[in-house]
């Protein structure tokens, strides 16, 4: 097979890998979350106001409202009317969506009368009610909205999704005529669409529930309201989401809280966790880390024994001495030869959790800093030149978590280089010479990925990236400091002895 084919297939199987591995954590969304997000792409095509217009009609039952349509307003319908035209399929007539929004309004009014023990009365029920408490909620700024009850309209009894949305299709197509309702093609493509947007929806994990995100069509997103989560519903979602997923994503919620939300906040959050969690995964595995790093302090001596058996890759005797000599020399430095995999058995766990923790957390998913919000992606913001102020910030976060994450992943690679260059007379081993290209291009494969994955994933994820490659870089430098002085240690006590 082709070198470069090789390294492709590498890249593609490490980044499906990836992929793979941090979808492990199951989501924290629930029913009425994802009802929510739902909502936030189809807001629907009726708008209500509190007097007579054109074009406006009185609401049959709440004869304060009067309300009126377009297709417009709901670009996500409109995509769908296109995509059912290209395809061939019947498409139901623009009065199905009216009628449903408005049997979406009653059951939205039904609910919030359950919720707060209230019975409203006609009079009660006012355009301000409507666009300002009851679909959506004013926020105490006073000018902005998050999805509050709209979540009924696709979520109806037991909680499940789509029920209420099945519902009014139903009873519309006794009440308009199957001709003027959707058919069997239409709604499965209606849903699978809205389906597709929410699909990659994770940021739900909310300690004290709120409005959250910035979910909807471009130009006319909104947050929504997400359900607080405690340790019991993490549990619920398997052991590995509460036993690290929701901690970590407490700690995320309560510093970002305690230190103000508002971007900075998240940034500040985000940083504090990742220092947490790295300086507890280097207590953890110091031990082997020791070990690793002893390992790497041994290379010119391993060199000098792998210079000895050059054709250890073919001759099979030189090959069991290669490697009788290595196990001598690890033995008598007390080096464990597994330490590297004890290390990534305990990190493996970690990582998965930490990455669903940053991108379950809710808190990062709003709010925005010199412009980017933190739950856009670096790569999105850069193809959008909209607005110049978050694609200049995402351009420097870009910039900057990729030069991190190539300084910690050759920064090992590079002073070991310094180290061996006294060694570069005693020849090179074949076999020893393939092993160390194969794993300078896993390295560099891994940083591409992780490079690729970080301006892909909501800025947040790109921040904590840039956060993890910076405590690699400073743990890196540390250890070799240390091992630097262990060996000066044992220079200085040699020569005594000589003395």
């Amino acid at each position: 097979m082709n070198k470069n084919l090789k390294r492709i297939l590498y890249t593609a199987g490490a980044f499906l890998g990836v992929l793979l591995v941090t979808s492990c954590t199951a989501t924290f969304c629930s029913p009425r979350d994802t009802a929510s997000i739902l909502f936030a792409y189809d807001q629907g095509i009726v708008r209500y106001y509190s007097e007579a217009g054109e074009g406006r009609t009185q609401h049959e039952t709440y004869t304060n409202i009067y309300y009126d349509n377009d297709l417009e307003r709901s670009p996500t319908l409109m995509s769908v009317y296109s995509q059912a035209q290209t395809n061939n399929i019947v498409q139901p007539t623009l009065d199905f969506f009216v009628q449903l929004d408005l049997l979406a309004l009653e059951d939205m009014i039904g609910q919030y009368e359950v919720d707060h023990s209230v019975t409203l009365s006609v009079e009660q029920v006012t355009a301000d009610f409507i666009n300002d408490e009851l679909i959506y909620k004013l926020q105490d700024d006073k000018n902005t909205h998050y999805v509050n009850y709209g979540y009924v309209k696709f979520l109806g009894e037991n909680n499940t999704l789509w029920s209420n949305w099945d519902k009014y299709s139903s009873i519309l197509a006794t009440k308009l005529g199957p001709e003027n309702t959707p058919n069997d093609d239409f709604t499965n493509l209606y849903k699978r669409t809205m389906n597709n947007y929410v699909a990659a929806s994770r940021s739900c994990i909310s300690v004290n529930g709120g409005a959250y995100g910035s979910y909807g069509p471009s130009g006319e997103q909104t947050e929504v309201y997400i359900q607080a989560k405690d340790w019991n519903y993490a549990w619920s979602r398997g052991p590995v989401e509460g036993l690290l997923v929701y901690p970590v994503a407490w700690l995320v919620d309560y510093f970002a809280t305690v230190f103000g939300a508002g971007g900075w906040g998240q940034v500040g959050a985000i940083l504090l966790v990742t220092l947490i969690v790295r300086g507890l995964l280097i207590l953890i595995t110091f031990k082997s880390t020791m070990s690793q790093t002893k390992m790497q302090a041994l290379q010119p001596e391993l060199a000098k024994i792998q210079a000895k058996y050059p054709n250890s890759k073919t001759n099979q005797y030189e090959k069991q001495r290669l490697a009788q000599e290595q196990m001598q020399l690890y033995k008598k430095h007390k080096v464990s030869v597994i330490a590297p995999f004890i290390t990534l058995i305990i990190q493996f766990p970690i990582f998965i959790a930490v990455w669903g923790a940053m991108q379950g957390s809710a808190i990062l998913s709003s709010d925005q800093i010199f412009g980017l919000r933190l739950s856009d992606s670096i790569a999105s913001t850069l193809i959008d030149f909209s607005n110049w102020h978050a694609w200049g910030t995402a351009l420097m976060l870009a910039l900057f978590m990729t030069a991190a994450q190539i300084v910690a992943t050759l920064l090992p690679q590079w002073l070991q280089k310094r180290k061996m260059k006294k060694l570069v007379k005693l020849g090179k081993n074949p076999a020893q010479a393939a092993q160390n290209k194969q794993m300078k291009w896993m390295s560099i494969i891994m940083m591409v990925v992780i490079i690729v994955m970080g301006v892909t994933l909501p800025a947040g994820m790109g921040i904590y990236w840039l956060a993890g490659a910076l405590i690699m870089i400073a743990q890196t430098l540390i250890t070799n400091a240390i091992m630097r002085k262990r060996e000066q240690k044992q220079i200085e006590k040699k020569k005594g002895k000589k003395y």
